[in-house]
């Protein structure tokens, strides 16, 4: 009898580690995106998608003090892109997360299109469309 208990205690955790693994198993595709798949260049873009004559560059080798290594083009003249700075940027969740010098961070998702857009929650419109 003991052993019977055993194996249906056992039977159920297993049936749990199942569910569980096919809960994340089935997770949005966003959610399997890898630092790999982010890396490169972007044309920063404005609201409308106005061309700020920015570029960035996430490197995806490159670790820095603020995650993996991010780097504006010193030929950015848009001030706000030109104050905020990024140094940083990782995933959270399918998200792009940049992290300015001065610590702030901006997150971005992906649209259908490739170019990874600003939370609206978080301010003006910024976009980045890979290049």
């Amino acid at each position: 009898m003991a052993q019977m208990a055993i194996f249906f205690w056992r039977g159920q955790y297993l049936l749990g580690f199942c569910l569980i693994a096919a809960a994340g198993a089935s997770a949005p595709l966003a959610l399997a995106a890898s630092p790999g798949d982010a890396a490169g260049r972007y044309s920063i873009l404005r609201e409308g998608d106005k061309d700020t004559g920015c570029m960035l560059t996430l490197d995806a080798r490159v670790r820095g003090r603020a995650g993996l290594k991010a780097q504006l083009a010193p030929a950015c003249r848009d001030n706000g892109v030109v104050i905020f700075d990024p140094v940083g940027w990782g995933l959270d969740q399918g998200r792009l997360v940049l992290t300015a010098r001065k610590g702030h961070k901006a997150r971005f998702d992906k649209d259908a299109s490739g170019v990874w857009r600003r939370d609206a929650k978080e301010g003006k419109a910024l976009s980045l469309k890979p290049l």
